[in-house]
């Protein structure tokens, strides 16, 4: 792992979070694709991304 981006004090991972944290990242993804493609805004995606952003933040300190 970076030296920038480091697990916060006393978390431990627990498959929730990086089951959000996956599926966020896969939403952006498709997001982006989908974006280029349209001018949509799919606002189920943009709260899976939020969800996977907020565990990232809950888990790690960057």
């Amino acid at each position: 792992m970076s030296e920038e981006c480091h697990l916060r004090d006393g978390v431990e991972l627990n498959l929730v979070d990086v089951e959000k944290i996956a599926l966020g990242l896969k939403s952006l993804a498709t997001y982006s694709m989908l974006a280029y493609e349209h001018d949509d805004d799919p606002e189920e995606l943009d709260e899976i991304v939020q969800e996977g952003l907020d565990a990232i933040d809950r888990l790690f300190t960057c």
